[in-house]
């Protein structure tokens, strides 16, 4: 009897986990009973690009300037997703210019601060991927900003400049220039 027992609740419970299963279930066309597995991989973690935190010590007019980037993925930003539904964490990149004791220029960039010079379809896809020092010149520090598609070559380059007096300055940079067009160094 006791055997008896231990049958009929094993075949009963699998008679219970097969009726309760979660997988969908579709009729075919003979009449069959034809089971539907999901397929989709689960969602990954939203991915973030590594935290940046580089320092130059750039000397110009007979003053040593100090420019630095720090780079990190804020998650109070909008989220970004690309055309395969993967989800990408959007930077926030700190630029602080400083000349001795003076702070000449101390603030946070999102890739909605580059929002003129990039088109709206574009910017609601991309990320602000970095800020890099590029030169001096006789107008200010120039930094290289890039604005991209994630996991892409697809990117808008931006020039800033950074005014010695702490101005701000952003223009898109369309096509390649040659060094003949930028400013000498010291």
């Amino acid at each position: 009897m006791k055997i008896f027992s231990s049958l009929f609740l094993s075949l009963s419970a699998v008679c219970m986990l097969t009726a309760c299963s979660s997988k969908p279930k579709t009729e075919t066309a003979g009449g069959g009973l034809h089971v539907v597995m999901k397929t989709d991989e689960p969602r990954l973690a939203p991915e973030r690009m590594p935290m940046s935190d580089v320092t130059h010590r750039i000397r110009f007019g007979g003053r040593e300037y100090e420019a630095r980037v720090f780079r990190t993925a804020d998650e109070t930003l909008p989220v970004v997703k690309n055309q395969e539904g993967q989800e990408f964490i959007d930077n926030c990149v700190r630029l602080r210019v400083s000349t001795g004791n003076r702070i000449i220029l101390n603030r946070s960039f999102t890739k909605d601060d580059f929002a003129s010079l990039v088109e709206d379809r574009l910017l609601k896809h991309s990320l602000l991927e970095g800020l890099v020092y590029d030169t001096v010149s006789t107008g200010g520090l120039v930094f290289a900003a890039s604005v991209s598609y994630p996991q892409s070559d697809l990117y808008v380059p931006i020039r800033l400049v950074v005014t010695f007096d702490g101005k701000v300055s952003m223009q898109r940079i369309d096509q390649l220039e040659d060094d003949s067009s930028l400013p000498a160094e010291p």
